[in-house]
C-alpha cells in the first residue's frame, strides 16, 4: 500500500494521519515534502501511526531528520499510536529516544500546550484564550482573525471533539459554535465541554452567520463574546 497522508489543524498543532508504508522512494518524499511544508505554520506537528503497516530503513532515517528539522526551528514532531512492530524496530535500533511517542493522539496535544521534554508549551500569552470551532477553515480563519484583532487570543478547530482535547490542554474560558452543532454524539454540545471544564462558558452563533455581511457577523461575534466573558 502506498503511503496516504491526511491532515487537520487542531488549533496550533497540526495531526497528520499516516497510512500504509513509510519506505524509500515516493512514499519517503512525499512525507518529506508534505511536513515539510506544514511546519513552517505549525510549530508541533503529530504523526499518527495507528494505520502505518512497515517503515524501513529510509522511513526511519526520513522520521528522524524531520524531527531534527522541526526542533532547529523551535517547535517538535511527535509520534502517536506507534504500533507494536514498529515501536520494536525503533527500540532494536536505540531509536527510539529521538522521538517523543504517545499512546494517543489526545496526550500529544496536550503535551504540546502544557510542555514536554522538546516542547516549550503554549503559555505566556495574557490575552483571553478561547475555541472557535467550525467545518469550514475559511469560516474558521474569520472567527480567530477578528478575535485575536480584538486582543483576544482564539484557537480554531473543525469539530467539538478535537475542541474537548483543546479545552482540557489550554483550559480556555469560551468556546464558540455554530447553531449546528449543538449536540454531538447524541448529547448536548455544552454537556460534552462541561465534562471537560464545568466553568467553560459557550457562545452559539447565528444559524447563517457564514452568509451574513462580514462587518454585522463581526459585530455580533464580539458583542456575544464580551457579553459571555463578562457573565
Amino acid at each position: 500500500m502506498t503511503l496516504r497522508l491526511d491532515s487537520r489543524p487542531v488549533g496550533e498543532v497540526l495531526i497528520i494521519q499516516c497510512q500504509g508504508r513509510i519506505v524509500a522512494g515516493k512514499e519517503v518524499s512525499a512525507l518529506h515534502s508534505y511536513v515539510g511544508d506544514t511546519f513552517r505554520k505549525y510549530g508541533d506537528v503529530v504523526l499518527q501511526l495507528d494505520q502505518v503497516e512497515f517503515v524501513d530503513s529510509s522511513g526511519l532515517g526520513a522520521l528522524v531528520r524531520l524531527t531534527q528539522a522541526v526542533r532547529a526551528k523551535g517547535g517538535d514532531l511527535k509520534l502517536s499510536g506507534t504500533p507494536a512492530n514498529i515501536r520494536k524496530v525503533l527500540e532494536m535500533t536505540n531509536l527510539l529516544s529521538q522521538f517523543e511517542t504517545y499512546d494517543s493522539v489526545e496526550e500529544a496535544i496536550t503535551a504540546a500546550y502544557l510542555g514536554s521534554r522538546y516542547s516549550r508549551g503554549k503559555t505566556g500569552d495574557a490575552r483571553p484564550r478561547m475555541l472557535c470551532v467550525y467545518e469550514s477553515t475559511d469560516v474558521g480563519t474569520f472567527l480567530r482573525e477578528v478575535l485575536c484583532s480584538a486582543g483576544y487570543n482564539a484557537l480554531t478547530t473543525a469539530s467539538v471533539d478535537d475542541a474537548r482535547i483543546l479545552l482540557k490542554a489550554t483550559k480556555a474560558k469560551l468556546v464558540v459554535i455554530p447553531a449546528r452543532m449543538q449536540s454531538v454524539h447524541g448529547k448536548p454540545t455544552r454537556q460534552a465541554l462541561e465534562e471537560i471544564d464545568p466553568a467553560v462558558s459557550l457562545f452559539v452563533l447565528d444559524e447563517n452567520f457564514a452568509s451574513q455581511d462580514p462587518g454585522e457577523a463581526a459585530e455580533k461575534l464580539l458583542s456575544g463574546v464580551a457579553s459571555r466573558l463578562s457573565a
